[in-house]
């Protein structure tokens, strides 16, 4: 087992068990995953918070970007590059799942990889135009009060963190929740044998697995058995390519056959993005779609 399969399994052992483990300054810590219900709680603070910096004079997120826009900093077509970059990226990866040919599929890739670039470097500017609204400062207070409550010095979750000591300790939770957000890392987890081979066992009620209702369920399990069900679903409706049925994100967005004549229009469709793709220095955008 490599480290990039160490990792993924670890990953689905801190899901399993709901809580993640980390190091700071020789010293361990427990971090328990939000529950589904707690972070539906914490909604009413959020708003408060939102309110409160509202009255402080804080901007809006909706009026910082007007104002960018009126200083020319942003523009209402970098705004809808967004949108359009993510709806395309989407469909992309879909129309990729069904190419058959190797060569061609990387080099779709390679377009959807530049995509990707692309809406990254756009949502980067985004966030330093927005980062100071009072939706992130909201944002930020609630995370920050979530993490407390669930930042344990024990194993047995039992004694909390000082909030003094937040301040040190808020970056490695950050790590954890992106390392959880990533639906590439949830993906492998819920394709991971150890666990989908249960799923699909149970999947009739699979609250069973984590012997849980959703008052108990973190989110990330409940995302678990999402990712396991779209994938279980897939396998089971469906005429999946072998190439696809081993890797869960072409698995995921995989879409099955129209009729008898599909492969003809998929092999038809990839040549002509291919074309366009030539035309336009390897660049595809919505309406080419």
């Amino acid at each position: 087992m490599n480290r990039k399969e160490i990792e993924s399994s670890l990953i689905l052992l801190e899901i399993m068990r709901g809580y993640s483990r980390f190091t700071y300054n020789k010293k361990n810590y427990f971090f328990k995953h939000f529950r589904v219900y707690d972070s539906l709680k914490l909604a009413e603070f959020e708003l408060d918070a939102f309110d409160s910096a509202i009255d402080s004079g804080i901007k809006s997120e909706e009026d910082l970007i007007k104002n960018g826009i009126k200083l020319k900093f942003w523009s209402e077509e970098e705004e809808s590059s967004i949108k359009n970059l993510k709806w395309l990226i989407s469909k992309s990866e879909a129309a990729s799942s069904k190419i058959v040919d190797k060569n061609s599929r990387k080099a779709f890739d390679e377009s959807i990889d530049k995509q990707r670039a692309e809406l990254k470097e756009l949502e980067d500017r985004r966030s330093s135009l927005v980062g100071h609204s009072a939706e992130n400062l909201a944002s930020r207070r609630k995370i920050n009060e979530e993490v407390h409550r669930n930042l344990f010095k024990d194993e047995d979750l039992t004694i909390h963190v000082d909030k003094d000591d937040l301040h040190f300790l808020i970056p490695f939770i950050y790590n954890e929740m992106n390392k959880f957000s990533d639906q590439n890392n949830m993906l492998k987890a819920a394709f991971n044998s150890s666990f989908f081979d249960s799923y699909s066992l149970m999947s009739e009620n699979p609250f069973q697995l984590f012997k849980s209702s959703i008052f108990e369920i973190s989110i990330w399990q409940k995302n678990l058995l999402f990712y396991s069900s779209v994938l279980l679903a897939k396998l089971k409706n469906h005429d999946v390519p072998d190439d696809v049925r081993e890797d869960p994100l072409k698995l995921y967005n995989f879409s099955p056959k129209d009729d008898d004549n599909s492969d003809n229009k998929v092999t038809h469709g990839v040549s002509d993005l291919r074309a366009k793709m030539a035309e336009k220095g390897g660049k595809l955008t919505a309406e080419d779609f």
